[in-house]
């Protein structure tokens, strides 16, 4: 089977990594894979995975922009003559929709819709109505949220986000320290893209009543000058350390996760997170609230710098508490393995082109 996935980048990212996780199943089992992006530091793991990448503007989201793209998608789509095409997010589906028109042998259709801010699920449903094929949600609340706002029922199929880490080793670990600094402080590690999504000036605001920790930002994004020049000047308690390649290593030496987001479809970085056992200190929003038990994470309201400081004081100073959360983290993690997720969307994509599969 030859597929085709459409998102607007390859940059370090949730919906990113499942393209990843997808490219790299479907060409082990044999499958021709094409990712058509405006690229982005991840694509040299798609190639490496065995992906094949094409170079399309397709990040804005004006109308001209999205005119402009899909012409150029059309063109990709004719070249790989694609058995299925699967999009992510709504402004690459209208730009694919617009593209599939043009050709004369039409390929199968799936969009996955990875989370949206709550003010937002009414025009991407507009948009959905649009595109051909089913509509996936990342999680069961992206679900109901897109059922709110008037997808229709039958169009809807739910596929949960799948992640997991492998542990660092002791050297991995000595490594990641030595390279950012860390010193023998208990370490506090927030993981994700510096976008207005993931609220960061809330952990900042937090940081500033937790005494004895040292805290750390893993991630990149349009606004790391601005976060890091409002970290100083909120007295310098929280470090941005750019993209990290070692993920595992880094949260291995954490003594707690801080995700401070104000909306997310299923965030990967939290489930990776839990799958090796750190404590974690979480916003209480959309998908969590279905997939991670209350046992295995302490959650807080969206916004509540004070929440978020009493939560990471009680699992720094606690340790049954740290102790419960990670061993409740681990016994839950098995629920939200990659496999299943993968072995859903082999299911999806052979419903839609059975033959191809066959």
């Amino acid at each position: 089977m030859r597929i085709l996935q459409v998102i607007a980048e390859m940059v370090p990212g949730g919906a990113e990594h499942i393209v990843l996780d997808l490219a790299a199943d479907a060409v082990r089992r044999g499958d021709h894979v094409d990712v058509a992006s405006a690229g982005g530091r991840w694509v040299e793991r798609l190639e490496a995975a065995g992906g094949h990448h094409h170079h399309l503007p397709l990040a804005g989201r004006s109308r001209t922009g999205a005119l402009s793209g899909a012409a150029r998608l059309a063109t990709v789509m004719r070249q790989v003559g694609p058995d299925i095409v699967h999009t992510h997010n709504v402004g690459v589906t209208v730009a694919a929709r617009l593209a599939r028109r043009t050709l004369r042998r039409r390929p199968a259709f799936l969009t996955t819709v990875h989370g949206l801010a709550s003010e937002d699920y009414s025009s991407a449903v507009r948009l959905l109505r649009g595109a051909p094929g089913p509509i996936v949600a990342c999680a069961p609340a992206v679900g109901r949220s897109l059922l709110a706002a008037g997808l229709p029922e039958r169009r809807l199929e739910i596929i949960a986000n799948g992640a997991a880490l492998e542990p660092a080793g002791p050297e991995r670990q000595d490594a990641v320290r030595a390279r950012y600094g860390l010193g023998p402080e208990p370490l506090v590690v927030g993981v994700g893209r510096l976008v207005p999504q993931k609220a960061w000036a809330t952990l900042f605001e937090a940081a500033g009543s937790v005494e004895g920790a040292q805290f750390v930002v893993a991630g990149d994004g349009p606004l790391r000058r601005e976060l890091e020049d409002a970290a100083r000047s909120g007295g310098g308690r929280v470090r941005f350390l750019g993209a990290v390649d070692d993920v595992p290593a880094l949260l291995g030496v954490a003594s707690a996760l801080v995700s401070t987001s104000q909306w997310e479809g299923l965030p990967l970085s939290l489930l990776e997170a839990l799958s090796l056992g750190v404590p974690a200190v979480v916003t209480a929003v959309d998908g969590v609230q279905d997939i991670v038990p209350p046992e295995a994470a302490l959650r807080v309201l969206p916004g509540d710098p004070d929440g978020v400081a009493a939560g990471l004081r009680r699992v720094l100073s606690e340790p049954d508490l740290a102790r419960d959360l990670s061993e409740a983290a681990l016994m839950a993690a098995p629920a939200w393995a990659p496999a299943a997720m993968l072995e859903a969307y082999r299911r999806a994509y052979g419903a839609l082109v059975p033959a191809a599969v066959a």
